[in-house]
């Protein structure tokens, strides 16, 4: 009897020591500290400076002169991969002086001008900054598409020509984007004109102008 009561005062003891928390168990403790969310950057740089400065300005001209009239780096200067678009706002034709030979020509409207409607241009991304028309580069075609180099083609195709006034409001969005990874050049964007030796005397001193906006979305 006497060994039961000692051991029921042992059971006793062991679970009050259990219930006060005085027996001990191995434990480990680790902490991760510093833990951050840092937001991407895009950030689309066109030309020599950010914001974009650049213009394009070719003056006096006359049938036959054709060049290049604006070669800009496109570059994605950001932390995280985005989609680049082009649009073109609308384009104005100024009439500016309707001089004598013009209205012999037989130019009758004296406040809009007719070199948007003569001249052409060509937009096109010099993908490989090579400065020739080459594999993997593309122009954008003034009905909002956007057509890829192909290996049968010698020079930029006569067909990313098109009149200064058919690009008016055109905007090359979507499945004509183009995928710029993180600090890495889109190419040269370049734009070529050509007036055309047949342009007559309507055009004297006419002007059109428009804006190009570059877009890096996500």
């Amino acid at each position: 009897m006497k060994n039961i009561v000692i051991s029921l005062l042992i059971i006793a003891s062991v679970a009050t020591l259990i219930s006060s928390g005085i027996v001990a168990n191995f434990s480990d403790t680790e902490s991760a500290t510093d833990n951050t969310f840092t937001a991407g950057t895009l950030n689309l740089k066109v030309g020599a400076a950010d914001p974009c400065t650049e213009t394009i300005s070719v003056g006096n001209l006359k049938p036959t002169d054709a060049g290049n009239a604006a070669t800009w780096l496109a570059k994605n200067t950001g932390t995280i991969a985005g989609n680049l678009t082009v649009a073109v706002g609308v384009i104005t034709n100024d009439e500016n002086t309707l001089y004598e030979v013009e209205a012999d020509a037989g130019d009758v409207t004296e406040n809009a001008g007719e070199l948007g409607v003569n001249l052409t241009i060509a937009f096109w991304m010099d993908v490989d900054k090579s400065d020739a028309w080459s594999s993997g580069d593309y122009y954008l075609k003034s009905d909002e598409t956007k057509v890829v180099w192909d290996d049968e083609d010698v020079g930029l195709p006569t067909a990313a020509y098109a009149t200064v006034y058919s690009y008016d409001s055109d905007i090359w969005t979507d499945t004509n984007a183009q995928n710029v990874a993180a600090n890495t050049d889109a190419g040269k964007f370049r734009t070529e004109y050509d007036l055309p030796g047949a342009t007559g005397n309507e055009v004297q001193s006419d002007d059109c102008e428009f804006t190009i906006t570059f877009t890096l979305n996500q």
